[in-house]
């Protein structure tokens, strides 16, 4: 069984997904930072997280923060370890 959930601007926002997009070329240009990210998460887990860079430029750069987003637990999950990785790196 899968939990989907949908989550208000104010929860997509405290998620910090900009942090994602302002450094996903910082990090992955790099020969240290892509294996990093090769270490810190799975072949899924990074396709993954690549899907949702793509949706999250697009709120930052583009359309803005929806109103709400459907998005699974575990990706959300996902995506706070994401922005923990690419704000800490």
């Amino acid at each position: 069984m899968k939990a989907t959930i949908v989550y208000e601007k104010r929860e997509l926002e405290k998620l910090q997904s900009a942090i994602i997009v302002e450094m996903w070329d910082r990090v992955l240009g790099t020969g240290t930072g892509n294996r990093a990210f090769k270490t810190e998460f799975n072949s899924k887990e990074r396709e993954l997280i690549r899907v949702y860079y793509k949706i999250f430029y697009r709120w930052h750069l583009k359309i803005g923060i929806p109103q709400y987003y459907k998005m699974p637990i575990k990706t959300y999950e996902l995506m706070k370890r994401a922005c923990n990785f690419f704000g800490t790196y």
